[in-house]
């Protein structure tokens, strides 16, 4: 269960520390602590329920964070029944600054749990700062979507590098696939591959990606897999992810239309040929909302969450245009 941001008025009264902060807390700029819950004005049933009490006192701006709590008492510190707490601030949205403290509610945390001052902790998997950066092992999925919905967010409304190496190259101004030319269908998309060569003579692999739906995709990931086809042996492994930036429907990529993906450096053998390489589609978001593929990398997740933060920014926006109108 993913825990969004809220804000609850709290009625408490005898509630003990039941855990410190996590064990990363050493290095780790936001501190975590957590109380039992004995009752609430509304929002959680009594005797159920964990306060989380949260310390900034880093030196970046905090713009979001994902936190875990695990049952130390199972085996293995195995996860709360997947309690997960996350918060996204917006760029109108104050960040979280060096020295700030604010409380969070989970209703779900049952009281043989939350009533135990030994077992629960919490383990900070990421936090986002303002200049982009990350500090944690982003090991959850969940992390990986907060961390593109903030840079959805600012495809929207400020300068960033990453737009540019997202954003869909078109045909006419592209690097297209020369000499052999591998063509091959996965689900909703046509794959178009073979060797491109720079300005300075660098072997690259270009793509070009054609929608043969009949929905506009709003964006897609792919990952090719560069390996030795004598023994099989993977040399190496590398995901491009696209998707037009605007939450403008004009220029998703349309039934028919083709897109250039940015070319990736050829992987080469031992004796310095070409590598043989694989092409796996890994996600596809259309239009409509429907999703397509296996979702295998963490990276698919971060194009979900890129998708919401355009969608979020454009709202915000929009609202604050008709305000303004009014």
């Amino acid at each position: 269960m993913v825990i969004s941001l809220q804000v609850v008025v709290m009625l408490f009264a005898g509630s003990q520390t039941i855990a410190s902060q996590d064990e990363q807390a050493v290095t780790s700029p936001l501190r975590v602590t957590t109380q039992g819950l004995l009752g609430l004005d509304r929002g959680c049933k009594a005797g159920e329920g964990l306060i989380v009490q949260l310390h900034y006192t880093g030196e970046k701006p905090l713009r979001g964070y994902v936190l875990r709590f695990e049952n130390a008492g199972t085996k293995a510190g195995k996860p709360l029944n997947d309690e997960i707490l996350e918060e996204v601030r917006g760029l109108r949205e104050p960040v979280i600054l060096s020295g700030q403290e604010w409380t969070r509610i989970i209703c779900s945390v049952p009281n043989k749990i939350s009533g135990d001052p030994t077992t629960l902790s919490a383990k900070i998997d990421v936090l986002k700062f303002e200049d982009g950066s990350i500090w944690g092992p982003a090991a959850l999925r969940e992390s990986h979507q907060l961390i593109g919905k903030l840079d959805g967010m600012d495809f929207i409304e400020k300068a960033t590098e990453l737009k540019k190496f997202v954003s869909p190259i078109l045909p006419e101004q592209g690097p297209l696939p020369g000499g052999k030319v591998e063509s091959q269908k996965i689900g909703p998309l046509r794959f178009d591959s073979g060797n491109w060569r720079d300005e300075r003579g660098q072997d690259k692999l270009a793509v070009e990606v054609t929608n043969e739906s009949d929905t506009p995709v709003r964006g897609y990931l792919f990952t090719t897999t560069f390996f030795d086809p004598e023994t099989g042996t993977t040399i190496r492994r590398v995901s491009t992810k696209e998707l037009e930036t605007q939450g403008n429907p004009s220029a998703y990529l349309a039934p028919g239309q083709t897109w250039v993906a940015d070319p990736r450096k050829f992987s080469h053998l031992p004796d310095g040929s070409l590598a043989s390489y694989k092409i796996t589609l890994d996600l596809v978001v259309f239009a409509d909302g429907v999703i397509f593929g296996p979702m295998k990398s963490q990276e698919s997740a971060e194009v979900l969450g890129m998708v919401d933060g355009i969608d979020d920014a454009r709202r915000i926006s929009q609202d604050a245009a008709g305000k303004k109108e009014r």
